[in-house]
């Protein structure tokens, strides 16, 4: 029989037994096996990393009298990372001159479109004023491109149906004042007509001016892209003009004619243009003639306030068919096969920057002087002015 405190000291003791034997348990609860030897590299593979220790959970103990029961800390589950979103290429920005022209701008190829003698291949809303200054034409009715079939003609018995001035010319002087008007309801296409104001100063022939030609015509951009356009326009000229004086041809002509523009650079432009000129109902003098032309422009200064472009042309023609009459030797000679070359030089400024919505930054002025490189001339020298405003 044992006593009361052995009976006590029995009990303590079984208590350190289990306290010890859950410590036993939880220490072998948070024992991990040793990690498996990690594989041999093989050639140019590196060997994966031996896996992290792996987390057990606490491994609950039971409380002794008088303690409160632990439990363990449950752990917040991993933050969600936001899906990653794809970057999308972005489209290259052609700035706001490139942007009209590739939407329906007017402003992008009369931004960079420096020629004062070549036809623009953009169709645009725009006014233009033009004076001309010509001299020397030795043979004003080669072709009936001038004026037509001298008069002369008319006065001998020759020909009753010569329309043009009664005396023949060694050389004519003109000035053309010359007003235009285009408007283009969608970007591609766009509609023009021209009325001109001449003032005639031939050697032997009087004085006159008054109302000339008359052309009118469309514009369609066949391809229309930011850095190249390319057009076909269609000219033709009506003969409001009186041919005795001679302020016209007294013949309509048409004037098919294949446009191009192309941006180099953002500061270099090249322009060129393929007509026909094709003379309907006039005399046995008429003929058709090819005209041709190249531009380049580099716009030297462009700032927010100002912007200044010179600009090199050379526009040549050749004749197909048709005659002339060559005075004083009284020859009518055969026309066809006269080539004409000029070259023609010039500056175009303006205030500001075309895409601005202000009227004044849309104003253009090109100031220009052509000289005839061959020595059959349309005109030896010839001084263009011109104011333009686009809208």
């Amino acid at each position: 029989m044992l006593t009361a405190p052995f009976r006590g000291a029995k009990r303590a003791g079984a208590a350190a037994v289990v306290v010890l034997l859950q410590t036993f348990a939880v220490s072998a609860a948070f024992a991990q096996a040793p990690c498996a030897p990690c594989p041999a590299p093989t050639p140019l593979v590196c060997p994966p990393a031996c896996p992290p220790p792996a987390t057990y959970p606490a491994f609950p103990t039971a409380p002794l009298p008088g303690q409160t029961p632990i439990i363990p800390e449950q752990q917040a589950p991993a933050a969600t990372q936001a899906p990653t979103i794809p970057q999308v290429a972005q489209a290259p920005d052609f700035g706001a001159e490139q942007a009209r022209a590739a939407g329906g701008g007017e402003t992008f190829a009369a931004a960079s479109s420096a020629v004062g003698y070549i036809d623009p291949a953009l169709p645009l809303t725009c006014f233009r004023l033009r004076a001309d200054a010509a001299y020397d034409n030795n043979r004003p009715d080669r072709a009936e491109y001038f004026y037509p079939k001298c008069g002369c003609f008319k006065t001998a018995g020759i020909d009753p149906n010569a329309p043009g001035p009664p005396l023949p010319e060694t050389s004519v002087d003109y000035q053309d004042i010359r007003s235009y008007i285009e408007y283009a309801p969608v970007p591609r296409f766009s509609a023009f007509v021209e009325l001109p104001v001449r003032f005639l100063n031939p050697d032997n022939n009087a004085n006159t001016s008054g109302f000339a030609d008359m052309n009118a015509g469309f514009k369609y951009a066949m391809q229309y892209t930011p850095t190249q356009i390319t057009t076909f326009q269609l000219r033709t000229y009506i003969p409001t003009g009186d041919p005795f004086k001679g302020l016209g041809t007294d013949h309509v002509s048409l004037e098919p004619a294949l446009l191009f523009y192309r941006q180099i650079t953002n500061r270099l432009s090249f322009e060129g243009e393929l007509l026909d000129w094709i003379p309907v109902g006039g005399t046995n003098f008429q003929g058709n003639i090819v005209q041709y032309g190249g531009g380049l422009g580099y716009r030297v200064y462009n700032t927010p306030t100002a912007r200044i472009t010179p600009v090199a042309e050379f526009v040549g023609w050749t004749v197909l068919n048709g005659k002339e009459f060559l005075f004083p030797e009284n020859v009518v000679k055969e026309a066809g096969g006269d080539t004409i070359i000029n070259a023609k030089f010039g500056v175009r400024a303006g205030v500001g920057q075309l895409a601005s919505t202000n009227l004044r930054n849309r104003a253009e002025i090109y100031v220009g002087y052509g000289r005839a490189l061959t020595g059959t001339v349309w005109y030896k020298d010839i001084m263009r002015l011109e104011f333009r405003l686009n809208f």
